[in-house]
């Protein structure tokens, strides 16, 4: 990308908001932070669940807890709140997460229809996502320009969270594609992390991240938004 020199341990160059894909066959995307504007309410709703148990304040941040499936979100929940009784703790985290998206809403990053279009249009284009298939499926059918992703990998594909790279590995597999000819669209240090390990390049997509200077190492191009993206062919 770019020319990016970086190398394994995320080290290297980066220039900002153009993209080249000359050696590019797939273009990958997470969902929540990357294509909706979505990780505020996975704060929301963990805030929520814990006051449902009279417990409080929430410890955890974005950079604990962003990019993860909500598997790995509620052990770490555990960690720094080992009270809370919830058998059903990951039911209850999406529950509130999916009331807060009717409420609020999940708008869509700015401009990633026009780019999404256009990568459909020009490359394979598949999603893996940390969330459930049911909050695919609600993007899917709000955002019907969606319904042109290739392969979609959820959290109820893998038994590897983020920052393993199971989930892009095996959407990369699915779709037949070469790991080093991706590039993956994401916003969190985790899926960053994961991405890398696959062996794929990868874009940082700044607009939700709260700490740049935490997912640079790890983002071979960074962009606040697909506004700021050019490409070259």
């Amino acid at each position: 990308l770019c020319g990016s020199s970086a190398g394994a341990d995320g080290e290297g160059r980066q220039e900002h908001g153009h993209v080249n894909f000359d050696e590019v066959d797939g273009i990958l995307f997470d969902m929540d932070g990357t294509l909706v504007d979505s990780e505020p309410h996975t704060l929301a709703a963990m805030e929520a669940v814990l006051t449902e148990h009279g417990l409080g304040p929430l410890t955890l941040g974005p950079a604990d807890v962003f990019g993860m499936s909500w598997d790995a979100i509620s052990e770490r929940m555990l960690l720094t709140h080992p009270t809370i009784m919830d058998e059903s703790l990951v039911d209850s985290l999406i529950l509130h997460f999916r009331r807060i998206c009717n409420i609020q809403g999940a708008t869509l990053l700015p401009g990633v229809l026009g780019f999404f279009s256009w990568a459909a249009d020009h490359h394979t284009v598949g999603l893996f996502t940390s969330n459930v298939r049911s909050e695919v499926d609600a993007l899917l059918g709000e955002h019907a320009e969606f319904r042109r992703l290739q392969a979609i990998v959820t959290a109820d594909d893998v038994t590897q969270a983020k920052p393993n790279p199971e989930g892009y590995l095996l959407l990369a597999a699915t779709l037949e594609l070469e790991p080093s000819r991706c590039v993956v669209f994401e916003d969190s240090l985790a899926g960053l992390k994961a991405a890398r390990s696959a062996g794929m390049r990868t874009v940082g997509v700044t607009h939700s991240c709260p700490d740049v200077s935490i997912i640079s190492p790890f983002a071979d191009t960074l962009i606040s938004d697909y506004r700021a993206l050019s490409v070259s062919t």
